[in-house]
């Protein structure tokens, strides 16, 4: 190569990096937009005064108002527990049951998409649990494992887990056999087939499954927290909803949602840092 096409070279690399870098900041201009727009709207709702006589503070607080709420929570605590207790229990309950999943469960999905016997074994039985509603099975776990965080554990992996498992499944399933004959007819073994070529196919399948587990995990937190407990974030908004307190409501829904987006971000921040290669030819 010539030293006027090394120049070339780096120089549509350079305009490539600076056109990524400005649709970035673009892309992160656009969502503060769409936030602050919603934020905007909600106050307009609730805080301007116009609509007050059709939209109550009881039915939507305003802002200012949850705000305050969080504050009060922050420095007074709910129930005789601080709101880090709370938060840090809800975490602690969803960190455990969503690590367990994804520990076993993707590693379990691999195995059956990559051997047929090991699929014909466990597939049907997965997908046989799948469709059950897990909320059915609340009592039961209470019963089986007490009132303690592991049912509750439980009840948060028990939709998770089979999602976990079928995303990894279908993401082997879904490797081109071109890619897998090839890599075979230059000599290489089995377990550098898997993984070499199956294993880095199978990633972006895994991770959106896992992203998608995650709002599914955070809505079984809700359940898990339902009954036989007195702390967590969920169960201090469900308590709050019975004294109509629907500023403290809007707090616990709030949080669970952040945390839900912050989990989502961070898997998709790593999702871009292993799997760089998605999406590109």
């Amino acid at each position: 190569m010539s030293a006027r096409d090394e120049v070339l070279q780096e120089s549509e690399t350079y305009d490539a990096a600076t056109v990524e870098r400005r649709a970035s900041r673009r892309d992160r201009w656009l969502t503060s937009t769409t936030f602050l727009a919603l934020f905007a709207l909600w106050f307009a709702v609730t805080g301007s005064g116009l609509w007050q006589p059709l939209i109550r503070p009881i039915f939507l607080p305003s802002p200012g108002a949850v705000l305050q709420a969080f504050l009060s929570l922050a420095q007074h605590g709910y129930q005789g527990n601080s709101l880090w207790h709370h938060i840090g229990v809800s975490f602690y309950r969803f960190a455990v049951a969503f690590s367990a999943c994804v520990v076993i469960g993707v590693p379990l999905g691999l195995l059956i998409g990559a051997n047929r016997t090991v699929r014909a074994l466990l597939e049907p039985p997965i997908q046989a649990i799948r469709p059950i509603p897990k909320l059915a099975l609340l009592p039961l776990f209470l019963i089986w494992f007490g009132i303690g965080n592991t049912s509750k554990i439980i009840i948060i992996a028990a939709p998770v887990f089979p999602l976990m498992v079928i995303a990894a499944m279908q993401a082997v399933r879904s490797v081109s056999d071109k890619k897998i004959q090839a890599a075979q007819s230059l000599g290489a073994s089995r377990w550098t087939v898997f993984s070499r070529v199956i294993l880095p196919a199978c990633l972006p399948g895994i991770f959106t499954g896992i992203r998608m587990s995650i709002s599914i995990g955070v809505t079984m937190l809700v359940a898990a927290e339902l009954t036989a407990t007195s702390d967590g974030i969920a169960w201090m908004s469900l308590t709050a909803a019975e004294f109509l307190s629907t500023d403290v409501v809007l707090v616990g829904v709030v949080i669970m949602a952040v945390m839900g987006f912050g989990l989502d971000r961070a898997i998709r921040a790593l999702e871009l840092r292993i799997v760089h290669w998605s999406g590109r030819d």
